[in-house]
């Protein structure tokens, strides 16, 4: 086979290759919760979770509100931890758990939240915990599986 014909092999590989990606983009990118009017409740459920810990922090402080912005965006929009575009109306619903905080001020909140878990061990510890005391939370209510 000539040098140019091979060439078609390699494009019916990339394209194999990139299918298998998108495919798995999807996978990753699926959120487990899509009711928006969920994120009040979860917020509750967020704050008593804190409250029962050995030393409960204030769910008011900044680092609270990261922790339950991650944890919603990936119950939600698990893209946007990746850069990937918020979807319409969960900021305003997350908007509303925080009346204080400006719509922007959780914009940039969300460019931090991914850094933050790489970077800190206890941040990502802590989201963990929590995280999986929403998820039985959500199980016992029926909500996921």
């Amino acid at each position: 086979m000539t040098k140019e014909f091979s060439s078609i092999v390699e494009l019916k590989s990339i394209r194999e290759q990139k299918s298998r990606l998108s495919e798995r983009e999807q996978e990753l990118s699926s959120p487990i919760l899509t009711d928006f009017t969920l994120i009040p409740e979860i917020y509750e459920w967020f704050k008593e979770i804190l409250s029962g810990m050995a030393c409960p922090p204030n769910p008011d402080s900044v680092t609270q509100r990261k922790k339950f912005l991650f944890i919603v965006l990936f119950l939600f929009a698990p893209s946007v931890l990746a850069g990937g575009r918020l979807p319409n109306g969960i900021r305003a619903e997350i908007s509303g758990v925080f009346p204080d905080v400006s719509p922007c001020v959780i914009s940039n909140n969300i460019a931090d939240v991914s850094f933050i878990y790489q970077q800190y061990k206890d941040f990502r510890q802590d989201i963990e915990y929590l995280y999986n005391q929403i998820l039985e939370r959500l199980k016992i209510k029926g909500l996921i599986k």
